[in-house]
């Protein structure tokens, strides 16, 4: 039996009912996502197209991975582990017609394939997005591990077949690759960022490399931490890879989650809590209600013609449109649990997604259940009370995913994702 938090546990009646509503949901919309032959996972969940979409998003099909967990211990999928092995054979090959795209040097993935052939849809050999893959099966290597062995041997055989040399650009300054072009590491992007993931996993498949060795010792080890580079909000330090620039809150949630050194480390809880700090501070300069608040990532369909962009990594000093996303409200949970009653007065004011009628505008009222079918996400704050409101047309999975690690977290501890990485 899994134990829950204090927080969890005293929750009043009616936030408790709304975060189990929210939590099972967090996982039905990756359920809603994957493709039930590949058990790939689409890129996008789509309010008003049907799902799965075509596209696989490599990085989202790894946090479908961790959805599975999460589902399998709380009791919403009995047939969690047979979807995860299903998974896991397709990403290496083992499942007939799909085969996907690969650099073959080094055993990279493409972002971007197709659904049921595993060809690579016009993407770049992204190693963030197979870090992120990689570290989903991994997690459910070790969460399956005695029901489902194969699981963990699969996730140790994905592991091995990537050559994690290249992603180093500079061992020194903890400049990381973020592309692998004809078997060579090149894009090279700058510390601090989620990137730490991608040296975490080099050092944890090739320990014994040196180069892989310095990239983490002397950049990313927790004795580092402090001397990554840093933004200043007002006089709150925030981890940077471009000072005196912000990163998206999303930035510092997946080290938090998905590296366990970073997940129980005191320094990094720290910066982790200021980067959740300056997020709400810089929403309340804008004169909107303290539940409003969250600088994420996302799809803006619809509002581009304002001069938003179509997706964006919004931020403290670059946010167009003033759009906020709930799920990175949920992904700071753990050092800022109050949030949760941000996310309910949200839902309670403006979004009741499960109970949302309108009996003068039916239209309005199928557009709304359908763009908010699983709860919180992206919304424009400037156009939430408007007659004719934005409705986001999709959700991206890889940033949802901030909305499943948090919710799971505030209610089961952030053990649940430390103890089930394998460590070095």
């Amino acid at each position: 039996m899994y134990q829950v938090t204090e927080y969890y546990e005293q929750l009043p009646n009616k936030v408790k009912a709304f975060f189990d509503r929210q939590y099972k949901d967090s996982y039905a919309l990756f359920d809603a996502s994957r493709n039930q032959r590949t058990g790939l996972y689409g890129d996008g969940y789509y309010a008003f197209r049907d799902n799965p979409e075509a596209r696989c998003s490599m990085a989202a099909t790894g946090v479908g991975l961790i959805s599975l967990c999460v589902a399998d211990m709380e009791g919403w999928d009995e047939h969690a582990a047979e979807k995860a092995l299903v998974t896991l054979r397709c990403v290496l090959g083992q499942i007939d017609g799909c085969r996907p795209a690969r650099d073959e040097a080094t055993g990279f993935f493409a972002h971007f394939i197709d659904m049921e052939t595993g060809e690579n849809i016009r993407s770049e050999i992204s190693t963030i997005d197979t870090s992120l893959l990689v570290v989903g099966a991994l997690i459910a290597g070790q969460h399956f591990k005695d029901r489902a062995p194969e699981l963990g041997q699969l996730a140790q055989e994905l592991l091995q077949s990537i050559d994690w040399r290249v992603v180093v650009a500079d061992k020194d300054k903890g400049v990381i690759n973020m592309i692998v072009k004809d078997g060579q590491g090149t894009a090279p992007l700058p510390a601090y960022n989620e990137y730490v993931l991608v040296s975490y996993l080099a050092l944890l498949c090739q320990p014994d490399n040196q180069d892989i060795q310095d990239l983490w010792h002397n950049n990313f080890a927790e004795e580092r931490i402090k001397e990554l580079p840093i933004s200043h909000y007002r006089d709150i330090p925030v981890l940077a890879d471009h000072p005196p620039v912000f990163l998206s809150s999303f930035v510092h949630q997946f080290p938090f989650y998905l590296v366990p050194e970073y997940a129980t480390s005191p320094v990094y809880r720290e910066f982790y809590a200021n980067a959740c700090m300056a997020d709400r501070l810089k929403w309340k300069e804008l004169n909107v209600p303290s539940y409003v608040w969250g600088y994420g990532a996302g799809p803006n369909g619809g509002l581009e013609g304002e001069g938003v962009p179509g997706y964006h990594a919004d931020a403290i000093d670059r946010s167009p449109g003033d759009i906020a996303s709930a799920y990175v409200v949920a992904g700071f949970l753990p050092v800022y649990p109050a949030g949760i009653y941000d996310l309910y007065a949200l839902y309670q004011t403006h979004i009741p997604y499960d109970v949302y009628t309108n009996e003068n505008d039916r239209e309005d009222e199928q557009k709304f259940r359908a763009a908010y079918k699983y709860g919180l996400h992206r919304y424009s704050w400037p156009h939430l009370e408007l007659p004719n409101r934005w409705y986001p047309t999709h959700v991206t999975l890889i940033d949802w995913s901030s909305m499943l690690y948090g919710l799971c977290a505030f209610k089961r501890g952030i053990s649940f994702f430390s103890e089930r990485l394998v460590r070095k």
